[in-house]
Parts: structure tokens; sequence; C-alpha cells
């Protein structure tokens, strides 16, 4: 069985006033989220993961999805609850607004669970485009405030994962470039999205934001880009990212359950498995698992004090 890491997943419980943005009349990117807005709590994870997929989930990483907006941490230690009673090593990556002046308070309630790693405050937003408006507003890559946040997660040995649409990359570069302590992992592949102006962004912004030792990248949420994407389709895109970043900086994610509204579990991992079909097996171990284990301290406990 190959063995995995999933570098992004989201598990939830609606109901009860969580997840709101489950209930939101506003379109979103990646299309009609109601088949999946069930609960998924760890065990259906791993059925998923697991179950006739020919895969052994070694681990995985969990990304903040909005249980509640005005506690962050406690989907933090919701998810650490789950972990902690399946065993599954989980890395935890919470919510925080990094020009919150409260910042320090909120990282401190993460760190009362040992999973938390690191944040994600989606910046992808658009002035006119309301599919692609599923985030904070607001030009936070470039706030004194927010940069000072971002700042603080290196000091304090958390990783960013940066989540833009491709006009925002050159931003995200300045910014990251500014603070080279802070480890920064970039979702769903810089979310290709547009034509080709928005293409040549992408390529220029990838490839500058490659020029940092301290970036990252997940291969994940191509389903949102295409829903009918299949290896062939997105080995352009693969390729580009593997050209700039190399094996050693880039990770396979299944973005589930919100992928399932396009493709298996199974059936994502084994166009993964094309995509890097010509590589070697110390090459393919680090997409699939390696890098995620390191990048995200998966085999390392640790207590933010």
């Amino acid at each position: 069985m190959i063995p995995i890491i999933d570098a992004h997943h989201h598990l939830w419980e609606p109901g009860e006033g969580r997840h709101p943005w489950m209930r939101a009349a506003a379109p979103k990117f990646m299309g009609d989220t109601a088949p999946v807005c069930q609960p998924y709590q760890i065990e259906d994870f791993r059925h998923e993961a697991q179950s006739g997929t020919g895969l052994r989930l070694a681990g995985s990483v969990h990304l903040q999805c909005g249980r509640n907006p005005a506690l962050p941490a406690e989907e933090t230690a919701w998810i650490q609850a789950q972990a902690d009673r399946s065993g599954l090593p989980v890395a935890i990556v919470g919510y925080a607004n990094l020009a919150d002046p409260s910042l320090d308070v909120l990282l401190d309630a993460h760190a009362g669970s040992a999973g938390f790693r690191g944040v994600r405050q989606m910046l992808n937003w658009h002035d006119t485009d309301e599919r692609l408006r599923l985030c904070d507003r607001g030009d936070y890559l470039r706030d004194a405030r927010w940069r000072a946040g971002f700042a603080r997660l290196g000091e304090r040995g958390l990783s960013f994962d940066l989540q833009l649409n491709p006009w925002q990359l050159a931003d995200a570069h300045a910014a990251a470039s500014a603070h080279p302590g802070t480890v920064v992992v970039i979702n769903h592949a810089g979310l290709p999205f547009g034509g080709d102006a928005a293409r040549r962004a992408w390529r220029t912004g990838m490839a500058a934001l490659a020029g940092l030792p301290q970036v990252h990248v997940k291969f994940s949420g191509m389903g949102m880009v295409d829903p009918l994407w299949s290896a062939g389709s997105v080995q352009p895109l693969f390729d580009t990212l593997l050209q700039c970043f190399g094996p050693e900086r880039m990770m396979f994610a299944s973005n589930f359950p919100i992928d399932r509204l396009y493709r298996r579990y199974g059936e994502v991992y084994a166009q993964y498995a094309a995509l890097c079909r010509h590589l070697g097996e110390a090459e393919r171990d680090a997409l699939f698992q390696a890098n995620a284990r390191r990048v995200y301290r998966i085999d390392t406990p640790l207590r933010q004090a």
C-alpha cells in the first residue's frame, strides 16, 4: 500500500450555528457544496482514504474551515480531540486574522492543542467576481499590521498556509521576502483560475515565490479549477510547479471532503500517481508524504508556550 500524508483536508459537524458559510447564499468558487455539507468526522475521513484505495493514511493536515468564527481556537481543540481519539497523527492549521491586535492571545489559545502547527487566513478575494470572493476582504498583504502578525508566526515556529488568487501573488512575494523566518505553504497550487492574463500572472508569481526557500506548494483542489480534471489535463500545471519548486517543496493533498464533489478519494490519488510516474521512488515519496511530514512536523510533539 502507498503511504500518504494528506496535506490538506477538513472535518466538520454542521448544525447549531457551526460552519455558517455552509448556509451562505453567495455562490462559492468551488460550486454547490450542499452534497458535502454533512457531518464528516475523522472516522469518515480515514474510511474514505483507505477503503479500497490502495493507500495507507500515515497522517494528515487539517485546515481550518470556520467551525466557530467567533472562537477559532474551538475548532482547533475539536480537531485535536478527534485526532486523540483516533490515534492518527494530525497537524492542525487554525484560523487567525494576522492584523488583529489580539493575535498573540489567540495563538496562545490555539497552542493549547498539541497538534497546532500554523495559521491559515484565506486571502483570495475579488472586487467584481462573486465566485472568487470567498474570504476576508482587504489588502492584507500590504498592511503593516498584518505583516507584523505574519512575522510573529515565524517567531513562534508556526507556518502560514497561503490561499489567494493569481493576481495577488506579487504582493505575497513581497511579504514573504520581507519576513523569511515564516514558512509558507501555498494552497491549491496557487488557484490557477482565469484566462490568459491570470495564467501569466500565475506563472510569473509562482516562479517568484519558488525563489524563496521557505515557500512550499500543495498540489490539490484541482476540481475547483476544473471539475473534469485528469492527470492529462493538469500535467502542464504540475510540471510547471515541479520545475519551479522541485519535488522537495511540493506535496499532494485531497482537499476532501470538498473535492469529493468531483472525484472519489482513490481516483484523486491515482491521478497524482500518474502525474509523477516519471520520477524516482524517493521523489514520489516526498510528494506523497515526506514533505508534509517535515514541513508540518507531524512526528514532533509540540505544544507552543
